[in-house]
């Protein structure tokens, strides 16, 4: 499989983080390939316990295994959350 074949569009499914070489935990992920191969191969969303995201949004060099075994580098951004009420 290649990431930026046409026929890929997104890519979901359970994944493992892994921060400074040990793996921490697992995550769900959603991801949207870009269409050019740059440095950013793909934007997304992860999911996760509260406290474990915390750890994942402030570690540097995390990285994402996903369920089919390639490994991407995070760079994570702030999450918007939705609040009701």
């Amino acid at each position: 499989m290649d990431l930026h074949d046409d026929t890929i569009d997104e890519l979901s499914g359970d994944g493992t983080i892994i921060i400074s070489q040990a793996k921490v935990g697992a995550i769900y992920y959603w991801l949207t390939i870009v269409p050019v191969a740059e440095p950013v191969v793909a934007e997304g969303s992860i999911t996760g316990p509260e406290e474990f995201m915390r750890m994942v949004m402030n570690a540097t060099g995390s990285k994402l295994v996903l369920q089919d075994g390639y490994v991407l580098t995070l760079q994570c951004e702030a999450a918007l959350r939705a609040f009701d009420g």
